[in-house]
């Protein structure tokens, strides 16, 4: 599945642990579901960003909460507590798990997921105890890699990244990391 001579393992989360690019498309609509027309939703989730830009512009653009006590903070919360839900009913596949158990290399994951919500979600599923390292947002990838490469003495040239989306390559590209394209449901590589 995961078949590298590298000794050093990163992996994104959504899409390569868990094919949960979808859930977490399909929960802006979700947590908008009354009162907010999808092509806001759409419009704002085309000009890209994390869930916070994504979701602050569908704010200022929905009449509805001109007048609200509802901020753009609620919605946040909302949204990651579907996104959670669903990621955890959803699991990690058989064949991951299988990796994980018997696999002797050193695991990371570098996500843009929030790290204290990644954190929380791969200890209820099981996982944290596989990985030396589970890093997110607020911090970039590459910061990421740099603070992984760092605390813990490694070469970019140990290191494989396992990514399914453009962003992945690039930042892997940017640093001189060997990358591994995971094409998930929802991958945007060509």
């Amino acid at each position: 599945m995961f078949y590298t001579d590298k000794e050093i393992i990163v992996f994104d989360f959504d899409g390569v642990i868990v094919e949960s690019n979808k859930i977490k498309h399909d929960a802006f609509f979700e947590i908008w579901s009354s009162g907010v027309s999808k092509n806001i939703v759409q419009n704002s989730l085309q000009l890209g960003g994390d869930r916070n830009k994504v979701i602050n512009r569908v704010y200022k653009n929905a009449d509805m909460f001109r007048n609200s006590d509802y901020r753009p903070e609620f919605f946040v919360d909302l949204y990651s507590k579907i996104v959670h839900k669903e990621i955890f009913k959803i699991g990690v596949s058989k064949d991951i798990i299988s990796f994980l158990m018997e696999t002797n290399k050193t695991l990371f994951i570098n996500s843009a997921t929030p790290q204290k919500e990644l954190i929380n979600l791969c200890n209820e599923l099981k996982i944290d105890k596989y990985f030396l390292g589970i890093f997110g947002s607020p911090n970039s990838k590459k910061d990421n890699f740099n603070i992984i490469i760092e605390k813990n003495n490694i070469k970019v040239e140990q290191i494989i990244f396992f990514g399914d989306m453009q962003s992945d390559q690039d930042v892997a590209d940017e640093m001189n990391i060997e990358f591994y394209p995971i094409l998930s449901k929802e991958s945007d590589l060509k």
